[in-house]
């Protein structure tokens, strides 16, 4: 154990047999005319921690401390009167975030975060070349069973058909049966993700997209069952509901911006109009 850890322990055993000190009067560590004090330790130890955690984050702590006090020092000593004056930086720091703390608090307030159906068509319709795909998309089922496969030339007929009592049979079996059994049919995913699901590698996706559209292989433990229901290839234009919740964020942005500006006009408005500044 160092230094810092005896004196960390000391400095408590010290503390808990004068409880009517103040803790800010226990020196932990000093660097020039800088001091940190117990309490500042004490802070950033959650309660629950054992001794041990408890001591190795202190010491980390009260080192990085010294190291910034001692950057501080140098540079103080080698920067110009010009550079170490940071108060028109803070200050311009301070007053951008109250003023994003205030835009945050009346946007929460106030926007309307439901957009219609009508606004998300428009604005795909009117910046569709915004949506062009850069990777393909499907909608698919993925189905992996472990070998021996149960009543193989039963699943082989189930996962290719359309019937909605052959697809309670299929998902019963899957229950009993798959490792996995993933129903991509009611949303877009990319093909890739579906790909990498799938022993061995597809040296051609779109190839495999446009060929396929019921698919089995093996490793040497599971059998894979796949049904390619949708595809859309990059390039083309990406289904809307591919991009919805996209299209959403922009226009809940956009109706943030809009606000933020109306905001500052009228407040700058308010002002002239009750002589609050003047402009000389």
């Amino acid at each position: 154990m160092n230094k810092y850890s005896i004196l960390l322990l000391l400095s408590l055993l010290f503390y808990s047999c004068n409880s009517n000190q103040s803790k800010n009067e226990i020196p932990v560590a000093k660097v020039d005319d800088k001091i940190l004090y117990l309490n500042n330790i004490q802070e950033i130890i959650q309660d629950g921690i054992n001794k041990e955690d408890s001591i190795l984050i202190a010491e980390n702590y009260i080192h990085q401390w010294i190291k910034k006090q001692l950057i501080i020092s140098k540079a103080e000593l080698n920067l110009s009167d010009e550079d170490k004056d940071v108060s028109r930086m803070v200050e311009d720091y301070r007053s951008s975030l109250i003023i994003h703390k205030y835009q945050q608090q009346l946007i929460n307030q106030k926007i309307d975060t439901l957009i219609s159906q009508f606004e998300i068509e428009k604005y795909y319709k009117d910046y569709s070349a915004n949506f062009i795909l850069n990777r393909n998309i499907v909608k698919a089922l993925y189905i992996k069973v472990p070998k021996p496969v149960p009543n193989l030339k039963r699943i082989q007929k189930l996962y290719k058909s359309e019937k909605e009592a052959d697809w309670e049979e299929l998902e019963d079996y899957c229950f009993q049966n798959a490792t996995k059994f993933d129903n991509f049919s009611d949303r877009w995913i990319y093909a890739q993700e579906l790909l990498n699901k799938l022993p061995g590698k597809t040296t051609n996706e779109e190839h495999f997209l446009r060929k396929t559209k019921n698919y089995e292989t093996s490793d040497s433990t599971h059998h894979y069952f796949v049904v390619i229901q949708e595809f859309e290839l990059k390039d083309n234009l990406a289904p809307l509901p591919f991009v919805r919740d996209d299209i959403k964020k922009i226009l809940i942005n956009k109706r943030k911006i809009q606000f933020i500006k109306n905001l500052e006009e009228n407040i700058y408005k308010d002002a002239e109009a009750k002589n609050k500044f003047k402009i000389y």
